[in-house]
């Protein structure tokens, strides 16, 4: 009996032993710090790069802002247009370098993101898209139409995160809130009246305008599986557009398959951009050793 217990202590000790050596080798799946396998302080091309990409949707919140009407027709500034609330979709695809250990717990990224909203005027305000007296109208008042509207951002974003709730293997990190900021294109389509003013020959009424857009934005991902996060996130996103348009007196003939007379009327008008959109989304993420 003392001869196997003696046998057994002894298997264990080696077992130890070899359990220590492996913890204490870098290349052990058993070492918790992804940049065991870098010299020194880790750099932005140490450990494990991540590339991911994302696809989101939700709704754009955009403020009530003044129109400056260029072309001359009075009166020259309609305060506080109320572009609506609309639904918005979009995308991203970035890469994060995880240098959390030399930036006290964060990580770096950069992604270019996309997305689309619809900041719609509906019909009739006053001035902007309605003519309450009908003196620019042929003595027909209160012939408004809806200003249909469409934005789109396409851009960079420079990111950090805190990844939270840490792991031996990847993704490092369960939780990761973020902050980042943003400079791109956006685009502004207007619509007057939808196809009021189309024909035939004329069916494309859209008017286009494209400036420099700035974002802020803030959000929170989770893995729900290895190389699965979901994710919440707010932007910020400001634009000031001096190309912009609107049927202010409801002037455009109504729509037709034939020829009819031209259209649509169009008057010009410069205006700021403000919105808030709120996303949500799943993404997809890639572990890569470089």
């Amino acid at each position: 009996m003392n001869a196997r217990i003696s046998a057994m202590m002894c298997l264990l000790c080696v077992l130890g032993a070899a359990d220590l050596i492996r913890a204490e080798d870098p290349y052990s799946q058993r070492v918790a710090d992804p940049y065991a396998l870098s010299s020194g302080l880790p750099t932005m091309s140490s450990g494990t790069l991540e590339p991911y990409f994302s696809i989101m949707a939700g709704v754009a919140i955009p403020f009530s802002q003044d129109a400056t009407f260029q072309d001359g027709t009075l009166p020259t500034v309609v305060p506080n247009v109320d572009y609506q609330m609309k639904h918005s979709w979009g995308g991203s695809a970035g890469v994060w370098f995880p240098t959390r250990n030399k930036l006290w717990g964060f990580d770096l990224g950069m992604e270019l993101t996309g997305y689309v909203w619809y900041p719609d005027v509906a019909c009739c305000r006053d001035f902007f898209n309605n003519d309450p007296t009908g003196a620019n109208n042929g003595g027909n008042p209160n012939n408004g139409t809806t200003t249909e509207a469409d934005g789109v951002y396409v851009g960079p974003n420079f990111l950090i995160r805190y990844p939270m709730a840490i792991s031996e293997s990847y993704p490092n990190g369960r939780w990761h809130p973020y902050v980042g900021i943003g400079v791109g294109a956006h685009q502004m389509g207007m619509k007057p009246g939808g196809f009021r003013g189309g024909t035939l020959i004329n069916a494309n009424t859209t008017q286009r305008d494209t400036t420099i857009g700035f974002q802020g934005v803030g959000g929170i991902k989770v893995h729900l599986f290895k190389y699965v996060a979901a994710f919440a996130e707010a932007k910020y996103l400001y634009a000031h557009h001096n190309g912009l348009s609107s049927d202010r007196f409801g002037q455009s003939p109504p729509g037709s398959l034939g020829l009819g007379p031209p259209g649509p009327f169009v008057n010009p008008y410069s205006s700021t951009i403000n919105t808030v959109l709120v996303h949500a989304g799943l993404s997809f993420h890639f572990d890569w050793k470089p």
